[in-house]
C-alpha cells in the first residue's frame, strides 16, 4: 500500500513534466510554422499587402523557387538549399531584405572609386597603389534556413547556436582605363559566424587553424563595416519582419 502511495505521489509531477516539455516543443514549432505560414500567405495574396509594404519605402518582389543559378550571388542561397519561393523588400540604397521563415537574410551592394594596393607580382616588387572602381557585396544571413531569427540568443558562449549568423563580403576591383577586373591587395571572399546579439563575439570551426581564420575575416569584415551598422542592418530585418506579421494579422 505504501509502495503504490510513493509511486502515486511522483506519478503527476513527472506526468507534469513531460507534458510541460511537449508543450513547450509544439509553441516552438507552432510559432515556426506560423512565420513560414504568414510569409506564404503574405507571397500568395501579395496584391492585398503590397501598396502598404511600399508606403513603408520599399520595392517589393517575389523571387520563385528557382531551378536555375540567379545572376545575384546574394540569392544563391536558395538555389542551393531548394527553397523558394521568397518575399523580397528592397530598400532605396539597393539593399534586399529576405523573408522565408521570417527574416532569412540582407544583402547589399556598393561600389565607389579607392586608391588601392595592387597585388604584388613578387615579394620583391615595389608597392604600387592605383584608383580602382572597388565593389563590396555584403550578405548577413541565418546559419540555419528553417529556424526563425532569433531576437535575443541566449545559448552558451561555447555552444555554436551562439553564432547564428553568417557575414559574408567579396571585395572586388575594376580599372578605371580598361574596365578589367584588377587583383589588390585585400580583395576575396572573407566569411565567418556572429552572435546576433552583438556582431562582436564570432567563431569559425573549419580548417587547419580555425581561429586565425576567424580572426582573419573578423578583421577584414570589418573594416568595411562596424559591429554597429551589421547590428543595424540585422535588427531592422527582425522589425520588418514584425511589421509583416502584424500587417498580415490585421
Amino acid at each position: 500500500m505504501i509502495e503504490k502511495n510513493v509511486y502515486k505521489k511522483w506519478i503527476f509531477p513527472v506526468l507534469a513534466i513531460f507534458l510541460l516539455i511537449a508543450a513547450l516543443l509544439l509553441w516552438q514549432y507552432k510559432k515556426q510554422e506560423t512565420e513560414y505560414s504568414i510569409i506564404q500567405a503574405i507571397i500568395e495574396e501579395l496584391p492585398n499587402y503590397q501598396s502598404e509594404i511600399e508606403s513603408w519605402g520599399y520595392e517589393v518582389s517575389i523571387l520563385p523557387k528557382m531551378t536555375g543559378e540567379p545572376d545575384n550571388a546574394g540569392l544563391m542561397r536558395y538555389y542551393w538549399k531548394s527553397v523558394g519561393p521568397v518575399l523580397i523588400l528592397e530598400n532605396q540604397d539597393g539593399g534586399m531584405y529576405c523573408f522565408h521563415v521570417g527574416f532569412d537574410q540582407y544583402i547589399s551592394e556598393s561600389t565607389y572609386i579607392e586608391n588601392m594596393m595592387l597585388a604584388p607580382v613578387s615579394q620583391y616588387a615595389e608597392k604600387e597603389y592605383e584608383d580602382v572602381l572597388k565593389t563590396v557585396r555584403l550578405q548577413i544571413c541565418k546559419r540555419d534556413i528553417k529556424r526563425e531569427p532569433l531576437f535575443e540568443n541566449t545559448a552558451d558562449a561555447d555552444a555554436k547556436d551562439r553564432y547564428d549568423v553568417s557575414v559574408l563580403i567579396e571585395i572586388t576591383a575594376e580599372s578605371l582605363v580598361d574596365g578589367n577586373e584588377v587583383s589588390v591587395f585585400g580583395g576575396g571572399f572573407f566569411e565567418t559566424n556572429y552572435c546576433s546579439n552583438n556582431f562582436e563575439e564570432c567563431r569559425w570551426w573549419t580548417g587547419i587553424d580555425p581561429a586565425s581564420a576567424n580572426n582573419y575575416s573578423d578583421q577584414n569584415i570589418k573594416q568595411e563595416y562596424s559591429a554597429a551598422q551589421l547590428l543595424e542592418y540585422y535588427r531592422q530585418g527582425l522589425e520588418l519582419q514584425s511589421r509583416l506579421i502584424e500587417l498580415y494579422h490585421s
